[in-house]
């Protein structure tokens, strides 16, 4: 039934929309700086130097400047001619040269005092190099400050949000570069807080995410009120690390001999400090996601977890590596490593905050698509975006500010003003449209359509209860997509009727003749249709059969799609999908998955007949003879009633039950592009075990098949598995399966077990036999097993003969088996007979051998011959 209540207006987190605004503004303006200093640098080269941390000292010593003398240990006395008091002298120098200059280096090594001349020329950075700096200085900074800024956006309430804000911040600021002391008095400072903070502070949003994501353990929750204390007291020592850390960056920039004095005043805790940090992010992090993980009874949680653990494992275990090595060596990274692995291991840091993106947005962790959704248009569409709209415009009119400060002509203080108005002119309409597109885009369920569609196809193919089945299917569709309104209309033997119904007052009474306009053509087109009713060039007024009635019974439906329920070229039933929530139609990508699981519920429901059929027969009939005989009869409906044709290819089956019910199996599916399948199988067993095992290997081979893929091993795989699902542990089937293309006369196959088919390929007056074994083991057996796919040319005066062992091993009364080579023999001396013709030599071939012998197991034959293109 539908609900009339109006979702709940909230008021607007007006505090602390203002403190994301602040706080993106900052950032952005921060890495629009520091971008600019890359993109410069890597427009010069210099040899690169650095000096060790509250050091003149020189740590970092690249090879360019090794050949110019410079050796690591070396002081640094002074740089053009300045004494060097801290990095920013350094820094500075670097800042102002341009190509054609030297930035002089007074230093004192071993040898004495000298003077070293780092020669400044173009730049020659290679374009590989250019990327990697843009990805991984101003990219990935970038990228995990809009992500940080955007889950807050949707969630401002949430404290899980802000602290995920903080880790993606403190990761933008993970690696740093000579490039922030030499941005001026004052501004340098505030930026190297912002920078060394987040730098050093990434263990506390480390902690504080593994111990709240996604929910706090379950004993934090149990205490009392005091527990809020225990993140406080974790973080408190790292914050004073923190302040260690921010405190000597800023003050080695201009006095490193303080600097020194305060890394001695604290050198004891500074250590222990640091193993602390490392315990922190092992045991409050990485522990604690993978105890919850251990712990989630939801399988998405577990994989959200498990996912999130190795992404951050693969992330920065590296990088730990490289710095624990180079700690105990007492050596820099740069002179253990190669240039190249450490950048491996800076690039991979980039895997945590992607890991991070996908688990909340496309994996839903943090369901922030539910919250875009629900909240934006009714307040974050007219005061979140607005909010994001004041921080852009902040952030364009400081950075315009600082460009037009720099800037010494008129005429391009002109310019730049009239650019900063039309952008900020260009973000107002921006804003709008985002306004409009948000509330028309995201008004979905946080679930990811197609995983969750794919989900529900795979799930079908299980049930065999009509009622559940219907049940399941609808409101599934209906929680995915947000459609309220969902029919379900089946067959029973007369009219087309409502059998289940979702989101109407009362049930529909409307009923659909067999022979009616509309199910006519939902068989006719075997496709999804477009309920358009007032678009009088729609199919609607287009087919004669379709009256007035028709019309009047999809307007009371509200139809806007409807799936047919199709299985064996016959219509059981259709689905009516109303309009989605959104007013949104129905894409592309929504008719492909909606008639995939169409097509599945269609193949279940006539498994679920069938099996309804079996069992209310078994349950009237009292003698076993009986029930045989139903089996029988299902049996038979499972093997190809008709052959489909196929341009370019004879071909035939036929199987012969040892009893009423056999085990074996075969079949030729019609596939898109002109191919054809074919299957042949030996179920173990015999009777109604066998027979049922059988209904379900084609349910799983159709079910399959219908997508026609390329990858056979992966489509045999998933018939594996489900198999394995449907049936007992002591069931199984050699099996057989190929694809036959008539246009490149190719039949890639693979052999799961099964007697391999031969096939027989005519050279002058000889027979030459191939055996088509690739593949892998029997399917229903072991869970899972990596099949293997192989292909063979079948030429128009080639024989391709598949067969079970009820052939090979008929056997007389005296216990003797006939055997593959008068079966070679037989087929050998059918030269262009037809495919059914060759099936009926044989089995008179084997009938002649056992003279009239009890026949042990089932005989079934494939007998497939490639025509001559016309």
């Amino acid at each position: 039934m539908t609900n009339g209540a109006s979702p709940k207006r909230l008021s607007v987190p007006v505090a602390q929309y203002l403190c994301l605004a602040i706080l993106f503004a900052g950032a952005m303006l921060f890495q629009i700086r520091y971008g600019q200093d890359i993109w410069r640098t890597d427009r010069i080269d210099a040899p690169f130097i650095a000096p060790a941390t509250a050091s003149a000292s020189l740590e970092i010593v690249r090879p360019a400047a090794e050949k110019l003398g410079l050796r690591t240990g070396d002081t640094l006395l002074a740089v053009n001619g300045q004494k060097f008091t801290g990095t920013a002298v350094l820094a500075e120098a670097y800042a102002k040269a341009r190509p054609g200059d030297d930035i002089e280096l007074r230093v004192k090594s071993a040898a004495g005092e000298h003077s070293v001349h780092l020669p400044v020329t173009p730049g020659t950075t290679t374009l590989s190099q250019v990327i990697f700096d843009v990805l991984l200085y101003i990219a990935a900074p970038t990228g995990c400050v809009l992500l940080g800024c955007w889950v807050v956006l949707v969630r401002p309430r949430d404290k899980l949000a802000w602290i995920l804000l903080g880790l993606m911040f403190c990761f933008s600021q993970m690696l740093s570069s000579l490039k922030i002391e030499s941005w001026g008095p004052g501004y340098r400072d505030v930026a190297m807080a912002y920078r060394s903070g987040l730098g050093a502070g990434w263990p506390i949003f480390m902690f504080l995410f593994g111990f709240f994501f996604p929910e706090p353990f379950p004993f934090y929750t149990k205490m009392r009120s005091s527990r809020k204390w225990i993140p406080v007291l974790v973080i408190a020592p790292i914050l004073v690390y923190v302040l260690l850390v921010v405190s000597v960056s800023i003050t080695e920039m201009t006095d490193y001999a303080r600097a020194r004095d305060i890394l001695q005043e604290f050198h004891v805790l500074d250590a222990v400090l640091r193993t602390y940090l490392y315990f922190v992010v092992g045991f409050g992090f990485f522990s604690s996601i993978f105890t919850k993980s251990a712990m989630a009874v939801s399988q998405d949680a577990k994989r959200r977890l498990r996912l999130l653990y190795w992404g951050a494992t693969v992330a920065l275990v590296p990088l730990f590596l490289f710095t624990m090595a180079a700690l105990f060596r007492g050596k820099n990274i740069y002179d253990i490593f190669p240039d190249w692995l450490i950048g491996v291991g800076l690039m991979l840091t980039t895997i945590f905050p992607l890991t991070l993106a996908y688990v909340i947005v496309v994996q839903r962790a943090m369901d922030v698509r539910v919250v875009v959704r629900q909240g934006l248009q009714y307040g974050l569409a007219k005061s979140g975006i607005r909010a994001l709209q004041i921080a852009m415009i902040i952030a364009i009119t400081l950075t315009a500010t600082s460009w037009i400060g720099q800037s010494q002509h008129r005429p391009t203080k002109i310019i730049l003003v009239a650019a900063t108005v039309l952008v900020g002119f260009s973000v107002s309409r921006g804003a709008d449209r985002l306004r409009r597109w948000t509330d028309r885009r995201f008004f979905r369920e946080a679930y990811n359509a197609e995983q969750v569609l794919s989900e529900l196809i795979d799930q079908v193919r299980s049930m065999v209860e009509t009622r559940p089945l219907i049940e399941t299917v609808a409101t599934r569709i209906s929680d995915t997509l947000h459609i309220p309104r969902v029919a379900v209309l089946l067959n029973g033997g007369g009219p087309f009727h409502p059998s289940f119904a979702l989101g109407y007052d009362t049930a529909p009474d409307v009923t659909f003749p067999v022979g009616g306009g509309t199910v006519r053509v939902l068989e006719k087109q075997k496709e999804p249709a477009r309920v358009y009713l007032d678009d009088p060039n729609s199919w609607l007024y287009r087919e004669p059969d379709v009256g007035d009635e028709d019309r009047a019974k999809l307007a009371q439906l509200q139809s806007e799609l409807l799936l047919p329920l199709s299985a064996r070229d016959k219509l059981l039933g259709f689905i009516s999908l109303g309009p989605k929530l959104s007013d949104e139609p129905y894409s592309g990508t929504d008719v492909r998955l909606l008639k995939s699981v169409a097509a599945q519920t269609g193949l279940a429901l006539e498994n679920a007949r069938l099996m309804s059929a079996i069992a209310n027969e078994i349950a009237q009939r009292e003698r076993l003879n009986r029930e045989v005989e139903i089996a029988r009869e299902v049996q038979e409906r499972l093997f190809p009633q008709t052959l489909p044709p196929i341009i370019g290819v004879d071909y035939s089956g036929a199987c012969r039950p040892a009893l009423g019910v056999g085990g074996d199996y075969y079949d030729f599916l019609a596939l898109p592009g002109g191919q054809l399948g074919i299957a042949i199988g030996d179920v173990s067993g015999k009777g109604i075990a066998a027979a049922l095992m059988m209904a379900s290997l084609q349910a799983s081979l159709r079910g399959e098949a219908t997508r026609a893929p390329e990858n056979l091993a992966a489509l045999i795989s998933n018939v594996n598995r489900l198999v394995y699902e449907a049936s007992s542990s002591n069931r199984y089937a050699t099996f057989f399966y190929g694809q036959y293309n008539p246009a490149t006369r190719l039949l890639t196959y693979v052999n799961a077990g099964h007697n391999p088919p031969m096939l027989f390929h005519r050279s002058a007056q000889d027979w030459q036999i191939s055996r088509l074994e690739t593949g892998g083991t029997v399917v229903g057996l072991l869970e899972s097993f990596p099949y293997q796919q192989a292909a063979v040319t079948i030429n128009p005066s080639d024989v391709l003969i598949a067969f079970t062992d009820g052939i090979s091993e008929a056997m007389n009364n005296a216990d003797e088996e006939w055997g593959e080579q008068p079966l070679m023999e037989t087929v050998a001396s059918c030269a262009g007979v037809s495919p059914s013709e060759i099936i009926a030599r044989i089995m008179l071939a084997a009938d002649t051998f056992v003279a009239g012998a009890r026949q042990h197991d089932d005989m079934t034959l494939v007998v497939l011959c490639a025509q001559p293109k016309e």
